[in-house]
C-alpha cells in the first residue's frame, strides 16, 4: 500500500500529460506556436497577422497549466491583441486527427457539440403569438446538421401572423449557414445574401432555393443590441441593406470576420476569423460599426 499510491500518482499524471490535460512549458510553447502558425497563413487581416503571429511565438509559457485554462488564456489575449471578437480557443478531451486532409476545412461537429445544441433547443425560444403578431428569440445560430427542422416548426407556428418580430438582442453568433436558411424563409426567391473575402479567394451565398417549411411574406422586425454578434448581426445587417426588416434596437457589437474552428493541435483548437463579410448591396461589412438599428426599440 506505501508504494501503491505513488505509483498511481505517476499513472494520473501521465495520463493527463498524455492528453495535454496537464501541460508544462515545452508543451504550451508547442501549442502557442501550431496556432501561431495556422494565424500567420490564414488569419483575414493579413496586416496583423505577422504581429499576431510573433505575439504568440514570444510569449512566455506557464510553468504548468491545465489545457482548458491555457485554451481560455489565449483565446482572451487573441481578442485583447486584435480588437476581433470571434478569435477564441478550446480544449478537446478526445484528440482529433491531425492529417492535412481533415484538417483542410473546418472540422465536423463532434458528437458533444450535435447533443449540446439539441439540449439548448437550437438556440431558438419558443414561438409566441399575441394579437396576431409572432416573436420569436434566437440566442444563437446552431449547427447546420440539426437545425432544418426545428426552423421549418417555427414558420408552421409563425403560419399567417400579420408580422413576425425576431429577437436577436442576446443572439451570441454561430454558424453563417443557418442563418442563410433563416433568410431564406423570408424571401420568396433566391437572392444574393452575402460574400464571404478569404485570403486569396472569395465565395458567394445565396439564399435556398428550396425551404422545409412555409416561407413568410408578411412585415419583419429585428431587435437587436450590444450583445447581438458575428452571424447575429450580420442577419440583421443583411435584412436592413434589402430593406425586408426593419431593425430596432442598440448599434450592435461590430464583429464582421467570421471565424472557422481550427484544431492546431490533437487536443487544442483556436476559432480563428477567416473570412470578412461585405453585403451585395452596399458592397461594405458591419465589422467594427456594428449594425445601426433604423430606430430605438419599440416600447
Amino acid at each position: 500500500m506505501r508504494f501503491r499510491l505513488p505509483i498511481l500518482a505517476l499513472l494520473l499524471v501521465w495520463f493527463l500529460v498524455d492528453r495535454e490535460f496537464l501541460l508544462i512549458a515545452p508543451a504550451v510553447r508547442q501549442v502557442q506556436q501550431a496556432a501561431a502558425s495556422d494565424l500567420e497563413a490564414r488569419y483575414v487581416d493579413s496586416a496583423q497577422a505577422p504581429r499576431l503571429g510573433a505575439y504568440l511565438r514570444r510569449r512566455t509559457p506557464e510553468w504548468v497549466t491545465f489545457g482548458p485554462w491555457l485554451a481560455e488564456r489565449l483565446g482572451e489575449e487573441l481578442r485583447t491583441q486584435s480588437g476581433d471578437l470571434p478569435f477564441g480557443a478550446g480544449y478537446n478531451w478526445a484528440a482529433a486527427d491531425l492529417s492535412p486532409v481533415d484538417n483542410a476545412t473546418a472540422p465536423p461537429p463532434t458528437v458533444a457539440e450535435l447533443a449540446a445544441d439539441r439540449a439548448d433547443g437550437f438556440g431558438v425560444g419558443p414561438v409566441q403569438i399575441k394579437d396576431g403578431a409572432a416573436t420569436v428569440a434566437i440566442r444563437r445560430f446552431g449547427l447546420l446538421e440539426t437545425v432544418e427542422a426545428p426552423v421549418a416548426e417555427v414558420f408552421r407556428q409563425v403560419g399567417a401572423a400579420r408580422a413576425l418580430v425576431l429577437d436577436l438582442r442576446d443572439c451570441d453568433g454561430g454558424v453563417p449557414g443557418t442563418a442563410l436558411l433563416w433568410a431564406s424563409y423570408l424571401f420568396p426567391e433566391q437572392v444574393h445574401w452575402a460574400t464571404l473575402h478569404y485570403r486569396g479567394f472569395t465565395e458567394e451565398y445565396w439564399t435556398l432555393p428550396r425551404v422545409a417549411g412555409p416561407r413568410y411574406g408578411g412585415p419583419v422586425t429585428v431587435l437587436v443590441g450590444p450583445r447581438t454578434i458575428a452571424a447575429c448581426e450580420g442577419f440583421a445587417y443583411h435584412l436592413q441593406a434589402r430593406r425586408r426588416a426593419a431593425v430596432l434596437g442598440e448599434r450592435t457589437a461590430g464583429a464582421g470576420h467570421f471565424a472557422t474552428r481550427r484544431q492546431v493541435t490533437e487536443h487544442f483548437s483556436i476559432s480563428l476569423p477567416e473570412a470578412r463579410a461585405t453585403d451585395p448591396a452596399t458592397g461594405k461589412s458591419w465589422h467594427g460599426a456594428g449594425v445601426t438599428p433604423d430606430g430605438p426599440r419599440l416600447p
